[in-house]
C-alpha cells in the first residue's frame, strides 16, 4: 500500500473535501491509503466518514511548533505523497516535505481564489508560497482550467508538473428513489410549489444575498415558489440573510436548511438552482444538480463555464446582468422541458478523476 498524506484545514462538507472522500471509494485508487491531517482545531463534519472508509485522520494545527508537529508525522508515517489541498500555503506544506524526504508532492488548486483580502503581507507571502511551490512540488493539480490559470499561470500548459483533474461526483449518490413530494414534506415545502435550490457554505463569495435579492423578484413573479439554502453558515452570511427576507417578507417562501447530508435528495426535489457565485474553482453543488437532473443558472465564471460546455441543462449568466434578467433566464429555463445529463464515464465522473490521479501518482512516485 503506498501511503497518502492529504493536507486540508479540517474536514467540513466543502467542496473539495467531498470529492475527496468520493475518490477514496473508487477502485482506480486501491493500493493507496488515505490519511488526512488537518490545519486547523477541532474535529470535522467528514472525520467519521474517513475512518469508515478506513481512512485516518491526524489533527496538526497551525502554531510556532507546527513545522516540527508535521516533520514528526511525516516522519513517522514515511508517507509516499504528500497531497496539499491548501491554496498558495500548499508551497510550505511542500518545502515542509521536501525536507523529510517525501517522493511525490503535490499542489492541488480548487479556487479561482484564496478568500483573503490583499493585503501587502498576503501578497508577501503569496509570492513566497508560490515560489515555494515552484521549487517544490512534483506536480501541480487543479480542479478546472480557470482555476490553474488564475492559481499558477495562463501558459500552465507549458509546465509538464501541470494536470487538470476535474473534482468528479459518485454518481450513485444520485439515483432518484424518492419522488419529489416526498421529499418536499420532509420539508414542509408543497409539492405545488415551484422550489429553487441553492448548496453552499453561507459566505460573501457564494453571494446568496444577491440571491435572495433574484429570489424576490422571482417571487413578484411566481408567487407559488419556495426558495431552499443548504450549507453550513461560514462568515455571518446566515444572519444578514434572515434579516433580507424578514425586510422583504419572504419568511414563508424561504427556508434555510443549514448543514445537510441529503443533498442529493434534495436536489432531485428542486426544479431549479440559482448559483451567483463570486468566484469558484469548479462548483461541486452544481455537478451535483447536473446529476441529479435540476437545471443551473449560475455565474460565468470559468470553472463554471466549463460545466456548461458538457451540461447543456447549465446556463451562465454574468454578474453584471439584472436580476430581471437573471429571472428571465431561470423562467426559461423552469418551462423548458427536462434535459437529462449523463455524467458516467465522463469528465465529471468520480470514477475518471480517480483514474487522472492515480496515473499522476504512478508518475510522481516512479
Amino acid at each position: 500500500m503506498r501511503k497518502v498524506l492529504h493536507i486540508f484545514g479540517r474536514m467540513d462538507r466543502g467542496g473539495a473535501e467531498l470529492r475527496t472522500l468520493d475518490l477514496m471509494r473508487q477502485t482506480a485508487l486501491s493500493g493507496y491509503e488515505f490519511h488526512f491531517a488537518t490545519l486547523a482545531p477541532g474535529p470535522g463534519a467528514l472525520d467519521a466518514e474517513i475512518g469508515r472508509l478506513n481512512g485516518q485522520v491526524h489533527s496538526c494545527p497551525l502554531g510556532l511548533t507546527f513545522p516540527l508537529r508535521f516533520r514528526e508525522l511525516l516522519h513517522e508515517g514515511r508517507f509516499d505523497i504528500v497531497h496539499s489541498h491548501v491554496h498558495h500555503f500548499s508551497g510550505y506544506i511542500l518545502r515542509l516535505a521536501s525536507k523529510e524526504g517525501v517522493p511525490a508532492r503535490i499542489a492541488h488548486f480548487w479556487s479561482t481564489g484564496d478568500g483573503q483580502q490583499p493585503t501587502f503581507r498576503r501578497r508577501a507571502q503569496r509570492v513566497l508560497t508560490r515560489r515555494w511551490v515552484d521549487s517544490h512540488a512534483t506536480a501541480i493539480v487543479a480542479v478546472s482550467q480557470g482555476a490553474m490559470r488564475y492559481a499558477w499561470r495562463d501558459d500552465w500548459s507549458r509546465d509538464s508538473r501541470c494536470t487538470v483533474v476535474y473534482g468528479g461526483l459518485d454518481l450513485r449518490d444520485f439515483c432518484p428513489t424518492d419522488d419529489k413530494a416526498s421529499r418536499r414534506r420532509l420539508l414542509d415545502i408543497s409539492a405545488d410549489d415551484t422550489l429553487i435550490v441553492h448548496v453552499g457554505t453561507m459566505s460573501s463569495f457564494k453571494n446568496q444575498e444577491r440571491l435572495v435579492r433574484i429570489f424576490g423578484e422571482l417571487h413578484r413573479r411566481r408567487p407559488a415558489c419556495h426558495l431552499l439554502l443548504v450549507g453550513r453558515d461560514g462568515d455571518g452570511t446566515r444572519q444578514r440573510v434572515e434579516q433580507m427576507v424578514r425586510v422583504m417578507g419572504l419568511t414563508r417562501n424561504v427556508t434555510i436548511a443549514g448543514e445537510r447530508d441529503d443533498v442529493a435528495g434534495l436536489l432531485i426535489a428542486a426544479d431549479l438552482m440559482i448559483f451567483p457565485s463570486i468566484r469558484e474553482g469548479l462548483p461541486g453543488a452544481i455537478l451535483e444538480a447536473c446529476a441529479a437532473g435540476t437545471p443551473v443558472v449560475a455565474s460565468d465564471l470559468p470553472g463554471i463555464t466549463e460545466v456548461a460546455a458538457v451540461c447543456p441543462a447549465v446556463v451562465c449568466l454574468s454578474l453584471a446582468a439584472s436580476d430581471q434578467e437573471w429571472v428571465a433566464t431561470a423562467e426559461r429555463l423552469l418551462d423548458a422541458p427536462p434535459r437529462s445529463v449523463d455524467l458516467a464515464g465522463g469528465p465529471f465522473d468520480a470514477s475518471t478523476a480517480a483514474g487522472q490521479l492515480r496515473a499522476v501518482y504512478e508518475h510522481r512516485t516512479h
